[in-house]
């Protein structure tokens, strides 16, 4: 009988079993490097790791809020009822677009924050403390919306812009008309207004007609009663006369569309006031050419933006 071993064979172990298999061989291997990968001692991370991700996340978050999203805190009550901004009511954070206005300009309905123009000195300035380590807390605050920014910076909602004539009646009521002052009128519908009886002075409610320059705003508070806004600036070089409205400064009442910083579009705090700030129905026929949609801006903005920014 031949012997099973044969020339350069392998003889079968005594529980008949031969050479361990693929599977088995590929199973060891496994089990060997997890023992060594688990035998090496584990890397400590070093010590500047985690200063530099606080750093990275900071200038992340200054680049989004300088080119591309900033909140802002809401400090007085011109825009109330639909933005919050009082003790009673508490200070709305919002967010504001900064791109949108680098591709069309500011349209009627919407909600902008812009830097007051020279002559809109009415509320406080915010002016940055001397304190180095105070400056830097506030700059952080400013960076998250906490804290009002400095300078005198203004919300206020669009009402007419450049080329359209806007005019109001004793009764608050607010007429727009895109063809001139001899155009055709449409009377807005505001439910957003904030009107309280015998709260603030009224004699402001009637004023114009005014037509809007090139490439300027006319801006007002939804809270008409508590807002020193476009009606309170028709006076020469922007003095508040309350006598001028008549015949009102069409440039020192208004705002330029370069002053603007951008567009308000949701309210992000508190998250009991959560919500967007789109545009209202009533000026749907007012603007002079089509928004962006969201889809086909996302795709352009980013971009172009690097190619253009508007100079503010």
């Amino acid at each position: 009988m031949t012997d099973s071993a044969g020339a350069g064979g392998v003889a079968p172990s005594e529980d008949g079993a031969g050479d361990p298999s693929p599977w088995q061989r590929l199973v060891q291997r496994r089990r060997v490097r997890r023992a060594a990968k688990h035998a090496k001692p584990r890397r400590k991370a070093p010590w500047w790791e985690l200063p530099l991700l606080v750093v990275i996340a900071v200038l992340i978050a200054i680049l989004v809020k300088s080119f591309v999203v900033q909140p802002f805190y809401i400090p007085s009550e011109s825009m109330e009822k639909t933005l919050a901004g009082s003790p009673q009511l508490g200070h709305d954070r919002i967010l504001v677009n900064k791109l949108i206005y680098d591709f069309r300009d500011p349209h009627p309905g919407d909600i902008v924050v812009f830097h007051a123009p020279n002559g809109w000195d009415d509320e406080a300035v915010q002016k940055p403390p001397s304190n180095p380590l105070l400056r830097v807390v506030r700059g952080f605050g400013q960076l998250v919306g906490l804290v009002p920014p400095d300078g005198q910076v203004l919300v206020k909602r669009v009402i007419a812009m450049g080329g359209q004539t806007v005019k109001g009646d004793s009764a608050g009521n607010v007429y727009v008309s895109k063809d001139g002052p001899n155009g055709h009128f449409q009377k807005l519908i505001e439910p957003y207004v904030n009107r309280v009886p015998g709260d603030g002075d009224h004699g402001y409610a009637k004023f114009g007609p005014v037509t809007i320059p090139k490439d300027r705003l006319w801006v007002m508070g939804d809270h008409r009663d508590d807002s020193q806004d476009s009606r309170f600036h028709c006076g020469p070089g922007a003095a508040d006369d309350a006598n001028a409205l008549d015949s009102c400064n069409p440039v020192a009442s208004t705002v330029p569309v370069d002053d603007v910083i951008g567009k308000a579009f949701v309210v992000a705090w508190p998250i009991s006031h959560w919500r967007t700030l789109g545009t209202p129905p009533t000026f749907e026929d007012l603007a002079l050419g089509p928004a962006f949609p969201a889809g086909v801006a996302s795709a352009v903005v980013l971009p172009v933006f690097f190619l253009r920014r508007r100079r503010r």
